[in-house]
């Protein structure tokens, strides 16, 4: 079983990375979906400043490993699929804890796509964790680089630029999958 996950910068096009996968039949774990289900079962309430102080608490108060370590069950729990894609990875010591526990298996795709792009394309979006200022989006970058994501980004298998068009982007996926499978 091989263990394909993202990491990218908010808006990079990660979201449309695991669109893709899924229409490949592809099954996969949004860890930030794994963080928002232990906020709803405290009734915090889902949005972009209170997701991100959630998962700094976590990561603060449990290791920065933290939300891929909650992530290990539901793998395990998805053994017997060939691939399987885990959308998210936030920083270098989730890297460093899937190698560990995956080893071979778990390879890392970066998606880059600049900072214009990106908040250009969160604005439009309109997910309820999205930002709507430009001092929220630096916020939010700033916040999740403090996680280690740059470096986990840095330690990719595998880079795609999420610059152009949707049907390029897949182009550069389906390279990567015909590589690893």
């Amino acid at each position: 079983m091989k263990i394909i996950a993202t990491a990218g910068m908010p808006g990079s096009g990660k979201g449309e990375v695991l669109e893709y996968f899924k229409k490949k039949k592809i099954p996969s774990i949004v860890m930030r979906e794994v963080v928002e289900k232990q906020m709803e079962e405290k009734n915090i309430e889902v949005n972009n400043k209170n997701l991100r102080n959630y998962a700094t608490g976590l990561r603060d108060d449990h290791g920065s490993d933290i939300v891929a370590r909650m992530c290990l069950p539901i793998i395990e729990s998805m053994k017997g699929n060939d691939i399987i894609l885990i959308d998210g990875v936030r920083g270098y010591d989730e890297v460093k804890l899937f190698k560990k526990e995956l080893t071979d298996d778990f390879i890392l795709i970066g998606v880059f796509a600049p900072p214009k792009q990106r908040f250009e394309r969160l604005c439009q979006r309109g997910r309820k964790w999205d930002m709507k200022t430009l001092e929220e989006f630096e916020w939010r970058d700033s916040v999740e680089l403090s996680w280690g994501l740059g470096n986990a980004i840095a330690l990719s298998d595998f880079m795609v630029e999420n610059t152009g068009t949707l049907e390029e982007l897949h182009m550069q996926l389906d390279k990567i999958l015909e590589k690893i499978r």
